[in-house]
C-alpha cells in the first residue's frame, strides 16, 4: 500500500486523465506541473535535482501548516504556536511522512483550507464564505474522497450548537454550486465509467469482510493500536479534557470525526492507518495546545518529541539502506524493502519493451527504474489504473509477464489467440512468455 500510493501519482502524470480508478487526480496534476521543471534536474554537474519534480507537494504540505496557523490565530500565544509547529513537524504523518507524494498531501491542504473557511463562515456568515468553503471541499474531493466526511461533521456541529443562521438557503446554494463545479472532473469521469471508482472505494471500506467476532475485534484492535502509535498519548488526554480556547472547540469535531468513523468501518473491513489522517491535524494541534499550557504535561510532550525525532532518524537511515536488516528484523520484512524488491527485474524490463508487471507495485517500481511506463497486465491481480488504460494490453504477437504469485489468467489472453510459450525463473519471480498461435514457442 505504501509503495503503491508513492508511485501511482508519478505514473498517472504521464497519462493524464480527469480521474482514476484508485484515486481522484489532483496529486497527478501536481506531478505533471513538477515535470515541467525536468530540464532543471541536471542543472548542476554531477548532481541530480530530481526533488524539483516534487516541489508542488512540498509547497502544499508547508502551506497546510501556515493555514492551520491562520485557523488558530491569536487564540494561543506565540510560544504555543512554536510548540505546536514542533509537534507537527516531528509527528509521523506531518513530519517525515509529508515528504512522500501521496493523495494525502492535497487532501490535508484542502481539508485545512476548508477548516479556515468554515471558521470564517461561523464568525461572519455570508454567501461568499459559503462559496469559498464549497470550492475548498470540491478541490478536496478531487484530491481524495475521504474529504466528504467534512460535510456531515459540519452539519452535526451546526445542529448541535444551534447555529442555524449559517445555513440559510443562499449559503447552502452557494456552497453546493461551487462544490459541484470544482469537483466536476471526478464526477464526470465516474459518470462516464459506470461510477466504478465510487463503487470500488465504498466496497473497499464498507463491505463486511470480517465474518467472526474474533476477526472484528482483531481489525478494531489493529486500527486502535495504529492510531495510538501515530497520535500518541498526547491526544488521548485531550479526549475528555477541554483545555483549548472555546473558539477552537470546533476542531474537536473535525479531529475525532474521521477517527471515530473509521473505527466504525474497522468493524467491517481492515482500515489503513492513514485513512483518518484528515482528523490527525486537528487532534495533534489541540493536544499540543493543551500540553504547552499545562506544566505537568510538558514532560509527556517532550518525550513524544524525542521519540518521534529518533524514529524519523531511523526511518531516514533505513530508506538509504533498504536491503539491510534493522535491529535484527530481516530486510524483506520491512516496508523500506519495497524500494528494492523488484530490482532484479529492472534489466529485463529495460531490454524488453513487451514486458508486463503483475501488480501495480511492480509496475510503479519498474517504471521508475526504467524511465518508461511498464504497465501492469490488464485483468490480472486487483483492478487498478491499467485496467482502464490501453497500455495494459499488448499490441505485439509476443509478450512477457513477471509473476510474484500465481493469478488466474484474464480471459482476453486466450480470446486473442495467445498461448503460453515459455516459463522461467528470476530470483523469486516467474517469467511467463505468451505468443500468438501462429508463432512458434
Amino acid at each position: 500500500q505504501c509503495l503503491t500510493e508513492l508511485l501511482q501519482p508519478d505514473l498517472w502524470s504521464h497519462h493524464l486523465q480527469l480521474s482514476y480508478f484508485d484515486h481522484p487526480p489532483f496529486i497527478s496534476w501536481i506531478f505533471f506541473v513538477g515535470r515541467l521543471f525536468e530540464p532543471l534536474r541536471h542543472l548542476l554537474n554531477g548532481h541530480d535535482l530530481s526533488g524539483v519534480l516534487r516541489f508542488g507537494g512540498v509547497l502544499l504540505a508547508h502551506s497546510s501548516l501556515l493555514i492551520l496557523r491562520k485557523v488558530i490565530g491569536t487564540s494561543i500565544s506565540e510560544n504555543q504556536h512554536k510548540y505546536l509547529l514542533l509537534i507537527l513537524l516531528l509527528s509521523p504523518f506531518f513530519g517525515i511522512g509529508s515528504i512522500i507524494m501521496t493523495p494525502d498531501i492535497p487532501l490535508i491542504f484542502f481539508w485545512t483550507l476548508s477548516l479556515f473557511f468554515f471558521k470564517q463562515h461561523l464568525e461572519r456568515p455570508s454567501a461568499l464564505t459559503a462559496a469559498a468553503l464549497g470550492a475548498a471541499l470540491g478541490l478536496g474531493f478531487i484530491s481524495k474522497y475521504v474529504v466528504v466526511l467534512f460535510v456531515p461533521i459540519a452539519i452535526a456541529y451546526v445542529l448541535w450548537n444551534r447555529r442555524f443562521e449559517v445555513c440559510r438557503p443562499l449559503h447552502l446554494a452557494s456552497a453546493t454550486i461551487t462544490g459541484l463545479v470544482f469537483s466536476f472532473p471526478v464526477l464526470y469521469w465516474n459518470a462516464t465509467h459506470d461510477w466504478v471508482s465510487f463503487r470500488f472505494q465504498l466496497s473497499h471500506g464498507l463491505d463486511q469482510e470480517a465474518q467472526t467476532l474474533s476477526q472484528i475485534f482483531m481489525q478494531l484492535g489493529d486500527y486502535v493500536g495504529a492510531q495510538l502509535a501515530l497520535l500518541s498519548p498526547l491526544v488521548v488526554f485531550t479526549f475528555w479534557k477541554r483545555d483549548e480556547p472555546s473558539e477552537l472547540r470546533f476542531l474537536r469535531w473535525f479531529g475525532w470525526g474521521p477517527v471515530l468513523f473509521f473505527a466504525w468501518t474497522s468493524l467491517k473491513s481492515p482500515v489503513e492507518a492513514n485513512w483518518p489522517i484528515a482528523g490527525h491535524l486537528s487532534l495533534l494541534a489541540l493536544a499540543a495546545i493543551a500540553n504547552s499550557a499545562i506544566d505537568s504535561r510538558k514532560i509527556l510532550g517532550r518525550s513524544m518529541i524525542a521519540l518521534w525525532a529518533g524514529a524519523s532518524i531511523v526511518v531516514i537511515v533505513q530508506a538509504f539502506r533498504p536491503a539491510q536488516p534493522l535491529f535484527g528484523v530481516p530486510a524483506d520484512r520491512l516496508k523500506t524493502h519495497e524500494f528494492v524488491r523488484f530490482k532484479e527485474l529492472t534489466p529485463i524490463a529495460s531490454a524488453n519493451r513487451d514486458f508486463f508487471a503483475s501488480s501495480y507495485q511492480m509496475a510503479g517500481a519498474l517504471s521508475l527504474d526504467t524511465g518508461r511506463t511498464v504497465a501492469k497486465l490488464q485483468g490480472i491481480n486487483r483492478p487498478d489504473f491499467f485496467d482502464f488504460h490501453e497500455s495494459g494490453r499488448p499490441t505485439t504477437i509476443r509478450f512477457t509477464i513477471a509473476l510474484d504469485s500465481e493469478w488466474p489468467w484474464p480471459s482476453w489472453i486466450a480470446e486473442n489467440g495467445y498461448k503460453e510459450a515459455s516459463r522461467s525463473t528470476v530470483g523469486k519471480f516467474t517469467l511467463v512468455t505468451f505468443a500468438k498461435n501462429e508463432v512458434a514457442p
